[in-house]
């Protein structure tokens, strides 16, 4: 005996053993894409802190010339640095770009240039002398675990720049 789809449909009407199921597809996908996007964006956040007190910590010795005096400048630096990323980081992901001033007036600091691999093109390593002016800014490329969120966050290749800057006037250390 066939029963026609109307009267199967009719039947159906009335059940709702497996509207909770169909519902919890429906609101599945955007819970699960908000839990990955607040997750992604505190790794974020705590990535840029702990980048921004190593960078802190790291100018501080450039401030009071202990960078400067030593044999190979760019090498001490990444030696303060990159132990107050307390392990978390690799090392080699960051960029540092040290310049120095005349004066306040006379910063122009350039914007990052990234090559097709994301590393920075545009950086130097000129940390100055006693009394001058230096920026310090550490750069690295966030590479976003989740790509939607990349893409919403980031742009259209999935990372964020994340760039740490300090600006001071060194110590009369000489």
């Amino acid at each position: 005996m066939r029963f026609p789809l109307t009267k199967i449909l009719h039947r159906l009407r009335g059940d709702s053993r497996g509207s909770t199921a169909v519902e919890f597809a429906l609101v599945a996908l955007p819970f699960f894409l908000m839990i990955a996007g607040m997750v992604e964006t505190g790794y974020v956040a705590f990535k840029a802190a702990v980048m921004e007190g190593a960078t802190r910590e790291a100018a501080r010795q450039v401030r009071t010339g202990v960078v400067q005096g030593a044999g190979d400048a760019a090498a001490r630096f990444q030696q303060e640095f990159c132990p107050n990323l307390i392990g978390l980081f690799p090392c080699q992901d960051f960029y540092f770009d040290v310049r120095s001033f005349a004066d306040f007036a006379a910063i122009a600091l350039p914007a990052p240039v990234f090559d097709a691999a994301g590393i920075p093109t545009n950086v130097q390593f000129s940390p100055g002398g006693a009394n001058t002016v230096v920026t310090v800014r550490v750069i690295h490329v966030h590479s976003f675990i989740t790509p939607l969120i990349g893409s919403l966050m980031g742009g259209g290749d999935g990372t964020l720049p994340l760039i740490s800057t300090t600006v001071m006037r060194t110590e009369p250390f000489e």
